[in-house]
């Protein structure tokens, strides 16, 4: 009979089947051509309550393969195939190739739901950086303003500082010039040379 795959093993049972590989590659038992009848009796020994005999089904000939005339010069007995006979070992003689099979639509819709997920948090990122991008040249229009109207009053208060300078110059200048000449008077006066000649 042909053997059991570990997808399907693994599958009937609800066992992951990397796990159960594992174990049977660990046990030393193939996987690429099928179960054996022991590696399913291990395999369900480990994961399992209870030990799983395969069972072995008798292979015969369909009816009527074998036609019988109307006059029979011979007994004829029904042809059977012998007791394990196994078609897919006599394939494997010839061919040997085994493929792996895995469930691709699963892994479509995997992947459809990795695309999604992906797509949306394209769009989150996308919906920040546009509110990030319209604050920035909020806050560069606001500045700019700001900068432009600072700048103006600047001028006009450095203006006005010169001119509170050049003030203060000549107050001080004047407030001099009369302290000089205050103190001036409080000197003796130096007789003039013309006064004894009088």
């Amino acid at each position: 009979m042909p053997r059991q795959s570990l997808s399907s093993f693994c599958k009937s049972h609800n066992l992951p089947k990397s796990t159960v590989y594992k174990f049977l590659q660990s046990e030393g038992y193939g996987t690429s051509d099928g179960l054996s009848a022991d590696a399913v009796k291990a395999a369900s020994a480990y994961f399992l309550d209870e030990v799983i005999e395969p069972a072995i089904t008798p292979e015969v000939m369909p009816d009527g393969f074998i036609q019988s005339g109307k006059l029979q010069p011979v007994d004829k007995r029904e042809i059977q195939m012998p007791q394990g006979f196994d078609p897919s070992e006599m394939v494997r003689f010839f061919d040997g190739v085994t493929g792996q099979a895995t469930d691709t639509k699963s892994l479509a819709a995997i992947g459809k739901l990795a695309i999604e997920a992906v797509d949306r948090a394209m769009d989150e990122k996308l919906k920040a950086q546009r509110a990030e991008l319209s604050q920035a040249e909020k806050d560069a229009q606001l500045l700019d303003k700001q900068f432009a109207e600072a700048k103006t009053r600047m001028q006009i208060k450095a203006l006005e500082s010169k001119m509170l300078a050049e003030r203060q110059t000549g107050a001080t200048l004047a407030a001099e010039d009369a302290f000089a000449e205050l103190m001036a008077l409080g000197k003796p006066q130096e007789p003039s040379p013309n006064d004894g000649l009088s």
